[in-house]
């Protein structure tokens, strides 16, 4: 049996879904990290998962790393965050290269805007161009992430869309029965300049027509800031929840109509996956690898960056079909069912089987028809 490795950072839901799925479906895993959870991470409400079966390894220092890849199996997968900037895992990659053990990379979109966005895609054509020869696959998470890769100089039949895969709710509450009679939006992250809730702010207040509120969950540098702002476009809308834990956050969930994720950038965006398994359309900017899906799915909308009048359209357009259905909710979290976990383990599997040459290079799940 094929062991595989993750090798990460830190112990995430976005990675642990997925080891979890093939756990339990019989396949040995490993998961290998430096930290559980940062504190940034847990200051925003994430918790270390369960992982069930999978096997934890903490490492410390580079002597820990030697001795797991000492005695991994010949034929072991090690999938790798990133190749730089990730730490230990950075001596990992060189130890598998000397052992010429079959190494993946699991990656996420680089933002390569402006100047120093100019130098990162040298640095990357450099770097493809020297480890081409010993990454075996990669899993490029995030709208164009592929055709960035290639573009790059990757070769085409080595890279595969992917996504953070997270586990799916064994049944879509029914809709949560509102105090009031409001359409509810809902942002989720952060409150750092980065993730543009005081465009969203800005966008809500040109739909004076519509009765709304705005729902933040989150805390960071630029809340105080953003209250401010709230108060003077959109007066009394906006309800401030702060850090809520991850277990809790489907509660909330259940009872908006629409979230928001009006990034700059976003690798992915796991709250718009977590949105739309639960039956919740998400809006999203261009610029967040979850865009892809998004626009799959029939529900939301996508908008250019920073782009005012865009974001007002798809809030509007949104607005105008007014609060959610459980029909809609329903049928969205239907089709979410792609970018889970127990479909996103069985397309791992498939790649695995084609780079063993057992069958032809599988679609992604969300483009499947």
């Amino acid at each position: 049996m094929t062991r595989i490795y993750f090798w990460q950072v830190m112990i995430t839901p976005h990675i642990s879904s997925l080891a979890l799925e093939l756990s339990k479906n019989g396949y040995e895993i490993f998961y290998v990290s430096q930290i559980y959870l940062s504190k940034d991470r847990m200051n925003i409400g994430w918790e270390v998962p369960n992982l069930g079966n999978v096997k934890i390894h903490m490492v410390k220092n580079l002597q820990d790393v030697n001795s797991i890849i000492s005695n991994a199996h010949s034929n072991s997968i090690h999938i790798c965050q990133g190749i730089r900037n990730n730490g230990l895992i950075y001596h990992a990659q060189k130890e598998i290269r000397k052992k010429k053990l079959r190494q993946w990379v699991i990656m996420e979109t680089v933002n390569d805007n402006g100047f120093f966005g100019f130098i990162k895609r040298i640095l990357y054509k450099y770097l493809i161009k020297k480890y081409q020869k010993d990454i075996e696959i990669i899993l490029a998470i995030g709208w164009r992430t592929s055709d960035w890769l290639i573009k790059l100089g990757m070769e085409s039949k080595r890279v595969f869309p992917f996504t953070y895969f997270l586990q799916k709710n064994k049944e879509v509450s029914k809709i949560v029965k509102k105090e009031n009679n409001l359409l509810s939006f809902i942002f989720i992250g952060s409150l750092v300049k980065n993730k543009k809730v005081d465009l969203l702010i800005l966008a809500l207040s040109k739909l004076s027509n519509y009765e709304f509120e705005l729902i933040v969950v989150g805390d960071g540098p630029e809340r105080r800031n953003l209250q401010k702002y709230a108060e003077v476009l959109i007066p009394g809308r906006t309800v401030w929840k702060g850090t809520i834990k991850m277990r809790d956050i489907n509660n909330i969930l259940f009872g908006c109509d629409c979230l928001v994720l009006p990034s700059i950038h976003d690798g992915w965006g796991v709250v718009v996956s977590e949105a739309m398994i639960n039956g919740v359309p998400a809006v999203c900017s261009d610029t967040c690898g979850a865009a892809e899906v998004v626009k799959l799915s029939g529900y939301g909308g996508v908008f250019k960056s920073k782009d005012l009048n865009g974001l007002i359209y798809q809030l509007h357009k949104v607005a105008k079909k007014g609060s959610i259905t459980e029909k809609d909710r329903s049928n969205l979290s239907s089709w979410s069912k792609k970018i889970t976990s127990e479909v996103g383990s069985e397309y791992l599997l498939n790649i695995i089987n084609y780079s063993n040459g057992v069958n032809k290079k599988p679609i992604p799940p969300w483009i499947k028809k």
